[in-house]
């Protein structure tokens, strides 16, 4: 008699008991897959950029880089970007999607692209307001396509300057900061290449056994 009173009791003890260990409040985080300790690591990633590291930068377009139409001298800065040249500005836009063979630079326009160096070269449709944006090189990293729309706050440098891809850059941003469209969440553009399967091929065809992130001067 008292073997079937505890058989009928004991799994109503232990239902009682997983309730208890469930309602607590760290078995809850744990319960729910780590989705509370996902979330706290989400909200704590994105760096904000306060206001007062925003100012003193002047925004700028890309459509006031050079003088529209192009008259007979061919394409001519404008007042405005030579006034600029050598200050602080910031400028919105996009990352074309497209490696570059120096680690410190991205190609960066008004609306999204893709370029396709392998098929077209150099003969491709990059306009011609399109930004280098150099920043500082990380080892082992290299800029990154990304997807979002970017606001690159930097220093503004205007004149014909050779690259390493072969092209003749008008326009370059020094970057200091690279935030979302929001002009406050940093976003880092600069990834591992070992984890950039077309940086990585690409190098590996033109330079079979080496990988390069290194600035060639």
């Amino acid at each position: 008699m008292l073997l079937k009173s505890l058989t009928g009791i004991l799994p109503l003890l232990m239902l009682a008991g997983m309730a208890w260990w469930l309602s607590r409040p760290e078995a809850g985080a744990k319960g729910a897959g780590g989705r509370v300790a996902e979330v706290k690591r989400v909200e704590e990633v994105p760096t904000m950029v306060g206001a007062d590291e925003a100012e003193g930068y002047v925004a700028f377009e890309f459509g006031k880089v050079f003088k529209r139409p192009a008259g007979p001298k061919g394409l001519e800065y404008t007042g405005e970007a030579r006034a600029l040249d050598g200050k602080k500005v910031r400028m919105t836009g996009y990352m074309v999607r497209h490696w570059h063979e120096d680690a410190s630079v991205f190609l960066f326009a008004e609306h999204p692209m893709v370029l396709n160096v392998a098929e077209y070269g150099l003969a491709d449709d990059l306009p011609p307001d399109a930004v280098h944006v150099i920043q500082e090189v990380l080892p082992g990293r290299a800029p990154d396509w990304v997807r979002q729309q970017l606001v690159v706050y930097g220093r503004l440098e205007l004149g014909p300057r050779q690259e390493q891809d072969g092209r003749v850059s008008q326009v370059r941003l020094h970057a200091e900061r690279i935030t979302a469209e929001d002009g406050r969440t940093l976003v880092e553009v600069r990834r591992p290449v070992a984890l950039q399967r077309m940086r990585v091929n690409a190098v590996r065809t033109a330079t079979p056994g080496t990988l390069s992130v290194t600035r060639q001067e």
